[in-house]
């Protein structure tokens, strides 16, 4: 991990977005520089690591720099998935090619992934099949300036309400709910959600 300022949004990115979602890709190149594994997200790891309890299986995909892992509670086992081997034995999955880690758990967590994904229904709904219980976050769009969502290399757009109508969709109920960032054209919201009967 590395002492590096968040990314922000920029005018080559979002070209690059644009031509990402025209063929509904994933950029691969980008997840797998180190630089990416900016420490800025480790209070969001940390937030989720309290929601989930002791003695929990853990599949956390997208899990970028792997925060999450060291900060979970005792007895808990840790799976770490992404678009690139983050340390051997990790799952190597595109959501983007709807590819998943087979395996059951009792959480699994989408931390700052969803925006990147170009049909959330199904990774929502992969999620359901994999465990009861699911972390996950999501910057709503508020409004204003699209470019500045491609500039950051989001591929989609929801609101809030689109975001929750999504989980709702994909059978889960929203059980927990709190603000991770607050920024001029989103909100980072996090969720914990339990399968809904």
């Amino acid at each position: 991990m590395n002492d590096r300022a968040p990314p922000q949004p920029i005018t080559t990115r979002e070209r690059e977005t644009e031509d990402l979602m025209a063929r509904g890709a994933t950029d691969v190149a980008r997840w797998a520089a180190p630089a990416i594994l900016a420490r800025q997200w480790d209070a969001r790891a940390a937030m989720a690591a309290e929601w989930i309890q002791h003695g929990s299986r853990v599949l956390d995909v997208g899990c970028g720099a792997m925060v999450l892992g060291a900060l979970l509670k005792s007895g808990c086992s840790y799976f770490p998935a992404d678009v690139v081997e983050r340390r051997p034995g990790a799952f190597v999955v595109d959501l983007n090619r709807q590819e998943f880690p087979s395996g059951d758990y009792d959480w699994v967590t989408f931390l700052g992934v969803l925006e990147y994904v170009h049909d959330l229904a199904w990774p929502l709904a992969r999620a359901r099949e994999a465990a009861p219980n699911l972390v996950v976050t999501y910057c709503t769009h508020l409004g204003g300036d699209i470019a500045v969502r491609r500039g950051m290399g989001w591929v989609n757009d929801l609101t809030l309400r689109q975001f929750e109508a999504a989980l709702s969709k994909a059978c889960w109920r929203i059980a927990r709910t709190g603000v991770v960032k607050r920024g001029p054209t989103n909100i980072q919201l996090m969720y914990a959600c339990g399968r809904a009967e």
